[in-house]
Order: C-alpha cells, then sequence, then structure tokens
C-alpha cells in the first residue's frame, strides 16, 4: 500500500503538531503528506511551512480563504497524485488525531483481504456507541462496521475509488440555518456504496480523535454553528462563548 496523506488544517495549532508527531511516529508504509490549510490565523500556516522545509510534509497548499474539509481533501488528493503517481490509497487526515501503533499496516491487511472495501474509517470513536454492536460485518475473516451509516473524518479510500469519479461534496457549510447540514462525510461514504463498494470501521482500534471542545472554545463555536448545529447544541455553544470570552 503507497499511501497519499491530505491533512486538512484550520486552526488549533496545538493539536495540529500532535497529529503529525502522532503520524510520523507510527506510519511504516510508503507514503506522500500533502498539507492543506484552510486560512489558519493562529501561526499554523507558518509551522506547517516550517514542517515542509524539515521534510515532515512533502507538499503544502495554503489556501486564502476557508474551503472546508470536502473541498480540501479534493485538494490534496489531486495535487499529491500529480506528485506520487504510485499511490494506490488515498487518505484523509483532520488535524486532532492520535494514531495507534501498525494502524497502516493493520489498515493494509483490512484491504487486502476484503477486495470490495472502498473505504476504511480509522477514528474508533462511532465504535463505542452500544448502537453500533448491530452492525458488524464478516468479509473474508475481517469485520467492518458501518455504523452510523457513513464514514466521518479520518479515512483511507482505494485509488480506484477516486478514478471512478468519486470525490466529496465540495458544498459550504451555511451559518444561518437552524439546522444541521448534509456533510461530506455522509455523501462520499453513499457515493462509495452506490458504486457498489463496502466502506466501515475496523475491528481494530486503528486512531481516535484527540479534540475537546473546552481547548478552542472559539474554534468549536464557529465549526458547531457554520454547520447548522446552534439550535441543536444551542446550551453548549453558550457555554463555549463564555470561556473564549474569559
Amino acid at each position: 500500500m503507497n499511501l497519499l496523506i491530505c491533512l486538512i488544517t484550520y486552526n488549533r495549532l496545538e493539536y495540529t503538531k500532535k497529529t503529525l508527531e502522532s503520524l510520523l511516529s507510527t506510519i511504516t508504509t510508503p507514503h506522500f503528506i500533502v498539507a492543506v490549510d484552510n486560512a489558519s490565523t493562529d501561526g499554523t500556516r507558518e509551522w506547517l511551512e516550517s514542517q515542509r522545509d524539515k521534510g515532515n510534509i512533502n507538499y503544502l497548499i495554503l489556501n486564502n480563504e476557508n474551503y472546508y474539509p470536502g473541498a480540501a481533501a479534493n485538494m490534496g488528493w489531486e495535487t499529491g497524485m500529480s506528485f506520487y503517481p504510485e499511490a494506490t490509497h488515498l487518505m484523509r487526515c483532520d488535524n486532532d488525531i492520535n494514531f495507534s501503533q501498525n494502524w497502516d499496516t493493520i489498515a493494509q491487511i483490512y484491504f487486502e483481504r476484503i477486495d470490495r472495501l472502498g473505504q476504511l474509517g480509522l477514528d474508533n470513536g462511532p465504535m463505542e456507541s452500544d448502537d453500533a454492536q448491530n452492525f458488524w460485518q464478516e468479509h473474508n475473516g475481517m469485520e467492518i462496521n458501518p455504523f452510523p451509516g457513513n464514514v466521518g473524518g479520518p479515512n483511507i479510500i482505494r485509488r480506484k475509488v477516486w478514478e471512478n469519479g468519486i470525490r466529496y461534496d465540495e458544498s459550504r457549510w451555511w451559518h444561518d440555518t437552524e439546522e444541521p447540514t448534509a456533510q461530506e462525510d455522509t455523501q462520499l461514504s453513499l457515493d462509495i456504496s452506490a458504486a457498489g463498494w463496502l466502506f466501515g470501521h475496523p475491528k481494530d482500534k486503528l486512531a481516535w480523535t484527540i479534540d475537546k471542545w473546552e481547548d478552542y472554545p472559539e474554534y468549536f463555536v464557529k465549526t458547531l454553528t457554520e454547520r447548522g448545529y446552534g439550535k441543536v447544541f444551542h446550551d453548549k455553544i453558550e457555554k463555549l462563548k463564555g470561556l473564549a470570552d474569559d
């Protein structure tokens, strides 16, 4: 497996540092890292430039506005394949992830053993839900779980999925809606499934998110509001606003 990794960043510099450190200290698979920054203003861009200069990042895209994760992933993968044509799998990596040892070699086994596996989720969080226990599927001795009906956040897709024309939805998030907008993660998994591929999370714990809303209250107020969760998480957002003002 030759892995083209798109690291997507938007502020939260300390999380970005931890994510890249965890990624570099655990990965053994041949890889190429493209970082795509969505107009960070907290020193993330300058730090990413230093990591590129050190060779920890292979290519860096600095956007002049926030295009959100879907568009950023498409940018990173499309650009990366021109520099790393030998890529066999494409990975999205958000900037709030911690990786288990051997996560990449385990992921490779899943793709090797399950011929029709098009997308493998890396974040173990969804599998901690009691509801998820009813959705395990066994394929050639390997178990995957499509709960909750999509793979969100960090994930790996086969290059063949991309070559079939499947992309992240690049629709902008709307901040003036009171209802959650459809997420690009959901649509990608639905498109992968419609094309005849399987998707899901692995039985093994490969990665997990390190984010705590209280660490970056301004970031999460902005993110939740623009995603349309202002009504759903009203009390939480008001509490975060208070922390941001302190």
